[in-house]
């Protein structure tokens, strides 16, 4: 029996969610939203998952183009979807292998989100029916689990994702983090959110015993997506981590909205062939800093600094 990914939902949320909800129109819910057919407003509830390490790139992308596309054809319970399989597969791939992978792999995935009265385990895809990929245009028919199509029927926070944005990432780790700041940025009172080593690591999808040292992590993973980031998204972000000691613990992620020709000169890039990408990115700023001293070493250094004041002027 295939073993099934479980997800849930990212338990540092909480009290980010009670600010959001201050902050964003709460007498509105998702479904009230009309979302554009390149922009998808995706539920907050789709978005604070973790558990998704073992998904590939076109698995995480998946989730948010099957929502969007349910979402225009109107949500409810029981119903069926119809989505063309172009629509799944990557930018200049002609094979549908991926988008099999992708729907296998969303059909064994377990969503477990939390609620006020305890926790809810849903399916993220129910049965579906996908056309012979040697057919012209061909349509995947899918469903969702009753239980989700209800919490999401209720969702009242949300992020509105760029779908050529979301299709021009390169790396898994890029979709995740741009989805979870595109909801951040909803905030009126707030441009960063404070995570531990540990929930950030979770927020990205970075399988467990994978760069287990922050070195190694922020070479091979943190770097490149801010990186990427910065380079395609309509905000710009930064990197701070924090340590403990020795140790990086905690991580600030920051974010902020680009001027007009930022935000030009990155949708351009959006739609730019990914050959040649890295090269023409690199080299730009990627806003990860060194990491910031623990509080007891910034006191420390604080009383040196008065014990040097003291000395000068004696």
């Amino acid at each position: 029996m295939k073993s099934q990914n479980v997800f849930h939902t990212w338990e540092a949320c909480s009290i980010l969610h009670f600010v959001m909800k201050q902050d964003q129109d709460t007498t509105l819910k998702v479904l009230d939203l009309k979302p554009r057919r390149d922009q998808a407003v995706k539920p907050a509830e789709l978005i604070q998952i973790t558990g998704h390490q073992t998904l590939t790139l076109n698995a995480r992308r998946s989730i948010t183009i099957l929502w969007h596309n349910a979402h225009m054809q109107g949500v409810e319970e029981g119903k069926d979807y119809t989505i063309e399989i172009d629509d799944l597969k990557p930018d200049n791939h002609k094979g549908y292998e991926q988008v099999e992978e992708a729907i296998e792999a969303l059909m064994s995935t377990i969503l477990r989100i939390r609620l006020s009265d305890g926790v809810r385990r849903v399916q993220f895809l129910g049965g579906n029916d996908l056309d012979n990929p040697d057919r012209p245009s061909g349509v995947l028919r899918y469903s969702f689990d009753k239980r989700l199509v209800e919490i999401l029927q209720d969702s009242a926070i949300w992020g509105k994702i760029s779908i050529p944005v979301l299709m021009a990432f390169s790396s898994k780790y890029s979709v995740s983090l741009y989805e979870h700041i595109s909801q951040w940025t909803g905030l009126t009172r707030k441009n960063y959110q404070d995570l531990t080593l540990k929930e950030f690591r979770e927020l990205l999808g970075v399988q467990e015993g994978q760069y287990p040292e922050f070195g190694p992590l922020n070479k091979h993973v943190i770097k490149p997506t801010v990186l990427e980031l910065n380079a395609l998204a309509s905000f710009g972000i930064t990197i701070v981590p924090v340590k403990t000691g020795k140790k990086v613990t905690h991580i600030r992620v920051g974010w902020w909205q680009k001027e007009k020709e930022e935000v030009d000169a990155a949708w351009r890039e959006v739609h730019r062939s990914k050959v040649g990408r890295k090269a023409r990115i690199t080299g730009s700023a990627t806003t990860v800093t060194d990491p910031y001293p623990s509080q007891n070493r910034l006191a420390r250094q604080g009383r040196g600094d008065v014990r040097q004041l003291i000395d000068d002027s004696e």
